[in-house]
């Protein structure tokens, strides 16, 4: 460990460009060296001239670039057809921290006038993941390259100089030169392919439509495709590696389905001629909404029957659906600013359900969406180091902090609550409203509220939306309702829900609202038991009465009836939390006892996450959320058991070090031998969602050592050992047999694993087997895994990290990831630490079961001597509130946990 200097230089926070001149046509050319000698000294050729106008007299032109060589005496700049003479260039510079070309000029250009600068250059074509990058696999013994792009959101500029942001959009003219024997890919159709001589050919692209850098898109490569043509005239084609290519059916099928369905729901056309979708053996993220060219990971594109599991299914469906949704929201209609990043990602994380609705009804995608989305992102929200939806940003790093949970799933949470005060069919036309009056410009969230205002007044709703969303999106975290009952009357409340409530602020962001919110409220009861509640039924919260008085005795049951209850916020539309009087606790937990199925699939999961996380912030006692899962062992609902194992994976993590853990296994064990018998590991014909709640119960029944389940999952690994060739797994009881039989067994099952995933065909089942070899319960296997992580030879660049988080979920591994972490900062910064969820899912993962004083203290001393965190500062500062937050639940919650074992008479003093 190092201690920074006390001269470090301050990191630069104004990034924008000067505005005087906008880009009206950029002509590029890019040609990819990857051909001959070793790949690291890999580069690429480009050419750029961008046509520009001039809004505001200035003497010099400002751009973007970022790693290229400008070609000496290549520069130029002038004046287009009808505009005076221009000025000439005087000379030039590379403002580094703001990664801004600076062109000076020896006079004044003219308002109005029309101006083009162009240069040619080279830059590096490295792994690196983004920008204009190199990608590789083997193929028959030989290692073939890949170029592809990565540009959102600030890499535009490593591959050509560029207006790299958001709002400024431009007409492109791609031109790209490859080797006869490969093919290339860009947003429009080729209209015209040129032969260079010595086998190079040059494609030149149709023009794009105005669209922003980020979009952009190359790709040269090898591959092969299959194809549709939708019923709207647009060629749907998916690309793949050869040998991958009948991987891409499935997710062809699923796109050119929601293709057509969002514009129809959107009432615009899709305004593209075609749509390609390229799945890239090596890509940061998940996928890229690049318009009319999509990029994937391959996990996220490629399926193949009876290898990828209905899990691998549904991840494919569900990133086909949100990229096409990003098509309108983000491609059509883009963010002014990174700043609404939300309005691109929240969108598009809202309308992927729909668009898996529409192909898969049977698979219930808005139960899901509470466990997936909603409730998941409750965690992250619930610190003091989270932030607004909606929040200022300039530097990249701040930029790539933002491409998180609060972007994405708060955003979707949000939208489903407006879409369910609004109704859907004024959703619906107000979100059309929107994207045709923004169409191929930019916008702020303002627009979006404006438009959907004006559609509730046209039809008499009168919902002024900017007032309620403001509350939502301009301060951080969520309310918590409380519903007290008296009598046939409740009383309801909001106060503002933090896991831990004496943490200290940071003071970053503020909150003008006071921290209270336009809260579309809804209840139920015993007597109603209506959870399918409308626009009509909701009440408003405001932020400036105390509290809502509801007194109606047909629905409200009495207090005095132990057995009656009301529940709020039914199939939990709203974005919050409700508490109750213990009473009403109690009430809602004998009917899970006596009937579950009385309360809804969603609501069941909202009870247990509900009741668990306010005991985490001390508003509930240990005991009642504890009596929340004592009827699991009569659930077979997949939303329910989701809500429920987070939330005891939780208790899992904390215990595992204690004396308590012993009982709390037990425990485990009998909740889930009733539900395992009943279910099995048995998936022959089972529906998408059977499939998933066996992959549940199988988990956690053969964590917790049901012998049935253990003993199963060694023989078939054992038989899949004896024969490589024909793996007699269950792709839905693959992750179960992988994890157990690597868990139980030593270095011989790890290696077969490892080969296997070497030598995988299918991304998916590579995934799986990387994350089960995180199971062993050999130090030695785990730290030799660790060191693999970091050698690309061995491990895919963009699975590194996960590496490090699935070890360290393993309470044998923990202390060596962690270690491992530490003495690897460096390179992980420097090599990793632009890969948007993937360093901060890491940071979370190896912190995520500190709960002593000790490791606070180390954490803490980690993030004072290293200061240069990058897009990880966030995920540091979450890091050490959670763990805050974990010792205060060990010091207020271990003596009622084991009084409640006690009681269950699973724990002996």
């Amino acid at each position: 460990m190092t201690t920074p200097s006390p001269t470090t230089k301050p990191r630069v926070i104004d990034v924008r460009l000067p505005l005087a001149l906008y880009p009206v046509y950029y002509d590029i050319e890019i040609q990819p060296n990857m051909y001959e000698g070793p790949a690291a000294n890999f580069t690429f050729n480009g050419y750029t001239r961008i046509q520009l106008r001039c809004d505001t007299p200035t003497r010099n032109v400002t751009l973007h670039t970022n790693k290229l060589q400008i070609t000496p005496g290549s520069l130029e700049f002038g004046a287009e057809p009808g505009t005076a003479a221009a000025p000439s260039i005087v000379n030039w510079e590379w403002d580094k921290d703001r990664q801004f070309m600076v062109i000076h000029l020896n006079g004044v250009l003219v308002k109005d006038g029309l101006y083009y600068v162009k240069m040619n250059y080279t830059g590096p074509l490295k792994d690196d993941l983004h920008g204009l990058y190199l990608s590789q696999y083997e193929q028959n013994n030989d290692t073939v390259y890949i170029a592809a792009t990565q540009f959102q959101p600030t890499d535009a500029r490593k591959a050509f100089p560029c207006f790299d942001e958001p709002a400024i959009k431009s007409n492109f003219n791609i031109t790209l030169v490859r080797k006869s024997h490969l093919k290339s890919l860009s947003n429009m159709p080729i209209i015209d392919s040129q032969d260079r001589g010595d086998n190079w050919v040059a494609d030149v692209y149709q023009t794009t439509p105005k669209m922003p850098t980020y979009l952009v898109a190359f790709v040269v490569c090898n591959f092969e495709y299959t194809n549709q043509t939708t019923t709207n005239n647009i060629l749907y084609r998916a690309w793949s590696r050869p040998e991958s290519v009948d991987q891409t059916r499935y997710a062809l099928g699923v796109g050119v389905k929601v293709l057509t369905y969002f514009e129809e729901y959107f009432d615009i056309r899709f305004p593209l001629p075609k749509q390609d979708m390229i799945a890239i053996p090596d890509f940061a993220a998940g996928a890229m909404e690049n318009w009319g060219l999509i990029t994937y990971r391959e996990t996220a594109m490629l399926f193949e029957p009876g290898v990828s599991s209905e899990g691998n299914k549904q991840r494919v469906a569900v990133v086909v659906s949100h990229e096409l949704a990003h098509q309108w929201f983000g491609d059509l209609v883009t963010p002014s600013w990174w700043d609404d990043l939300w309005l691109n990602e929240g969108f598009a994380s809202f309308v992927e359900y729909m668009g898996v609705d529409f192909v898969h009804p049977d698979w219930k995608m808005f139960e899901q969406f509470v466990v997936s989305d909603l409730q998941d992102v409750f965690d992250f929200d619930s610190l003091i180091s989270s932030h607004p939806v909606y929040v200022p940003v300039a530097h990249p790093d701040e930029i790539n902090e933002i491409f998180d949970r609060i972007s994405y799933a708060k955003g979707a949470s949000i939208i489903r609550m407006m879409r369910f005060f609004l109704g859907e069919e004024t959703f619906r036309r107000g979100l059309s409203r929107y994207l045709k009056s923004r169409a191929y410009a930019a916008a702020f969230h303002d627009d979006l509220w404006s438009s959907l205002t004006e559609q509730s007044n046209l039809e008499g709703k009168n919902i002024n939306v900017k007032e309620v969303m403001d509350t939502w999106t301009l301060q951080m975290n969520y309310p918590v309702v409380m519903v007290t009952r008296e009598g046939t009357r409740i009383r309801v409340s909001q106060q503002r829900f933090l896991r831990d409530a004496n943490a200290t602020d940071p003071g970053k962001y503020t909150s003008s609202f006071g921290y209270k919110w336009e809260i579309p409220f809804a209840y139920t009861s015993s007597i109603e038991s209506n959870f399918n509640k409308t626009d009509a039924d909701i009440s408003w919260i405001k932020p400036n009465s105390n509290e809502l008085i509801f007194d109606n005795p047909t629905v409200i049951p009495p207090k005095s009836d132990n057995m009656s209850w009301v529940l709020g916020n039914p199939m939990q539309y709203g974005y919050y939390r409700v508490n109750y009087d213990t009473a009403n606790w109690l009430a809602l937990i004998n009917q899970l006892k006596r009937d579950h199925s009385q309360i809804h699939t969603i609501n069941r999961a909202q009870i247990i996450n509900d009741a668990w996380s306010l005991a985490k912030a001390g508003l509930v006692s240990q005991d009642v959320a504890l009596q929340t899962v004592e009827y699991l062992d009569d659930e077979l609902e997949y939303v329910p058991w989701a809500a429920a194992e987070r939330q005891l994976k939780y208790v899992d993590t904390m215990l595992t070090k204690t004396g308590l853990y012993g009982a709390f296994e037990a425990f485990m064990k009998a909740k889930v031998q009733r539900p395992f018998s009943i279910i099995g590991m048995n998936n022959t014909g089972a529906s998408h969602l059977e499939s998933y709640i066996r992959s549940v119960i199988s988990g956690l029944a053969c964590k917790y050592g049901i012998q049935t389940c253990t003993d199963e999952a060694l023989r078939l690994f054992r038989q899949w050992i004896n024969t490589p060739a024909n793996n007699p797994i269950d792709p839905g009881l693959k992750s179960t047999v992988y994890c157990t039989a690597i868990k139980y067994g030593g270095v011989a099952e790890w290696d077969f694993a490892f080969k296997q995933y070497k030598t995988a065909t299918v991304a998916a089942e590579s995934a799986r087997l990387l994350s089960s070899m995180g199971c062993s319960r050999e130090p030695w296997i785990l730290s030799r895994f660790l060191h693999r992580a970091l050698m690309p030879e061995e491990i895919r660049k963009q699975d590194a990290l996960d590496v490090l988080v699935y070890v360290s979920r393993n309470s044998i591994g923990q202390g060596l990831a962690w270690d491992f972490f530490r003495n690897s900062w460096d390179t992980i910064r420097n090599e990793y630490g632009t890969a948007f969820f993937a360093f901060t899912r890491l940071i979370g993962g190896v912190t995520e079961s500190f709960n002593t004083p000790f490791q606070l203290k180390e954490l803490q001393m980690f993030v004072d001597t290293h200061p240069d965190q990058g897009s990880g500062k966030r995920a540091f500062d979450q890091a050490i509130e959670k763990t805050n937050a974990n010792i205060k639940w060990m010091e207020a919650n271990l003596m009622s946990v084991q009084m409640w074992l006690k009681d269950q008479g699973l724990y002996k003093e």
